[in-house]
């Protein structure tokens, strides 16, 4: 049971794979490459953008996947409409307030998710959140977890990270916390310990303290 929720939002909180993968395929078609959206879907889900936009540029001899990446970025904003939250997460949110604890952001994606989150008016359910733009190092490094706990005075017995990569597991254990892995279609399949793992958002309920 735990108290003190942090939750990734891509894959996570938020459905924003299909964008993140129309965006994605889009870039590489304009260099004249035709990718497999499913492929480049699972590569996403079972490493990370970073590590697919590597995978991708030394596979087809592209430039820089920096470069890549600025101009990916435009082309997922204009997508950033379209993406909603996954089913139960509004009641999840509000069950962990209710119930006297507390949800924290942790994200990789900059400001634009704390705007999708009060688009759905789901931010007044966060006491504080990580975004991009804070400059921590990425997960799996706790320094971002780690700064939350300190600031809130938390005990990490009572912390929980959802996400639904490997990364967000490893980054739990790092900070000394629990990880609860959202699995929807089991595609992780690289060795992960999650203390739990779902496949759907609202099996959640059952460990808010």
């Amino acid at each position: 049971m735990y108290r003190e929720f942090f939750w990734d939002f891509d894959g996570t909180l938020f459905d924003t794979y299909p964008g993140m993968v129309k965006a994605f395929v889009q870039v590489f078609a304009d260099k004249g490459f035709d990718l497999d959206e499913e492929e480049v879907y699972k590569r996403m889900r079972q490493t990370s953008l970073g590590k697919t936009f590597k995978f991708y540029c030394e596979q087809t001899d592209l430039e820089d996947p920096q470069k890549m990446r600025l101009l990916y970025n435009p082309i997922e904003e204009k997508l950033e409409s379209q993406m909603h939250p996954f089913v139960s997460v509004k009641e999840v949110l509000q069950k962990v307030v209710d119930d006297g604890g507390h949800n924290y952001l942790m994200t990789h994606r900059n400001q634009s998710s704390l705007s999708m989150l009060a688009e759905f008016d789901l931010k007044k359910y966060f006491t504080d959140s990580v975004t991009a733009e804070k400059k921590f190092p990425r997960k799996p490094d706790p320094a971002s977890l780690n700064s939350l706990v300190d600031k809130y005075h938390l005990n990490p017995q009572e912390c929980v990270m959802v996400g639904d990569r490997v990364l967000d597991i490893e980054a739990a254990h790092n900070a000394k916390m629990a990880g609860i892995l959202f699995d929807l279609d089991d595609l992780i399949v690289e060795p992960v310990t999650p203390e739990h793992r779902v496949h759907k958002v609202s099996e959640i309920l059952q460990w808010i303290k």
